[in-house]
């Protein structure tokens, strides 16, 4: 292996749904999310489409079981959370509700510093709506913990 690094760009999440066309128009509405590109195969699936929500960016697919590309509500849920940075997460969680989501956890202030709830959008992908309240150090945060966490 030589010394030479490659230059990692970011991570982009990819979701598998079964709608894709369904699953644009939510996150349009509620997540304000543009499309930016769409790659189609010859028969008419949907390979990706490639979405801006903000400065991040979002990759949507049809559900292809032939290439383990399986959407959560196959899978009986998602282990993972989406994290979206939002100047107002309560305006978000009203927006996605309105879409077609439902509330995991309202929106609130949290021990952490930020206002902070998540939601499980139609397709069965969790997200988590935040912004930073306090800049908390450490200590800080494991002083506000309430014992029950």
């Amino acid at each position: 292996m030589s010394g030479k690094r490659s230059r990692t760009l970011g991570i982009v999440p990819h979701l598998f749904v079964q709608d894709v066309t369904t699953a644009l128009s939510f996150y349009k509405n509620a997540f304000g999310a543009v499309e930016l590109f769409r790659n189609v195969l010859p028969d008419g699936t949907i390979l990706f489409l490639e979405l801006a929500v903000g400065d991040a960016r979002l990759l949507i697919s049809e559900e292809i079981p032939q290439l383990d590309a399986l959407a959560p509500t196959t899978l009986g849920g998602s282990p993972m959370l989406l994290v979206l940075e939002t100047a107002d997460p309560d305006d978000l969680a009203r927006r996605a509700v309105f879409a077609g989501a439902t509330i995991e956890a309202p929106v609130e202030e949290m021990f952490f510093g930020e206002r902070y709830g998540r939601v499980v959008d139609p397709f069965g992908h969790r997200w988590a709506l935040t912004t930073k309240r306090e800049q908390l150090t450490p200590d800080d945060i494991d002083a506000r913990t309430p014992p029950e966490v």
